[in-house]
């Protein structure tokens, strides 16, 4: 048992000789792909922001010990 784990070192090193390369990022933005993510990412930070406008007027409850 101790020689099996011993040689999987080996074994996973010698597995990245063997591994495919990665093909290259398109050299091109995908415009639909950034507009969806920025429509996305705007979408989230309106919501977070109009949320955190909506309860801060909303009464806290006191704290319990």
């Amino acid at each position: 048992m101790s020689r099996i784990l011993a040689a999987l070192p080996l074994v996973l090193v010698s597995l990245v000789a063997y591994a495919d390369v990665a093909p290259e990022p398109p050299a091109e933005p995908n415009l639909l792909g950034t507009l969806v993510f920025l429509a996305l990412f705007l979408g989230a930070c309106v919501a977070v922001g109009w949320l955190i406008w909506k309860n801060e007027k909303k009464p806290k409850p006191p704290l319990q010990h």
